[in-house]
């Protein structure tokens, strides 16, 4: 295997790396935001006056 595509590996698998958890970050982070709206959202038609 040449230097320049050994290169090239390692960099594909550090960029394929940090995007990967990049992007689980960001669902996880909907995901929560999501819950916290409908969480919020059901409390506050309960009706119980506080």
């Amino acid at each position: 295997m040449g230097q320049s595509l050994f290169a090239a590996l390692d960099l594909g698998l550090a960029f394929a790396a940090v995007l990967g958890i990049g992007l689980w970050q960001l669902i996880a982070v909907r995901r929560s935001m999501r819950r916290d709206r409908e969480g919020s959202g059901s409390r506050s038609s309960g009706g119980d006056g506080g």
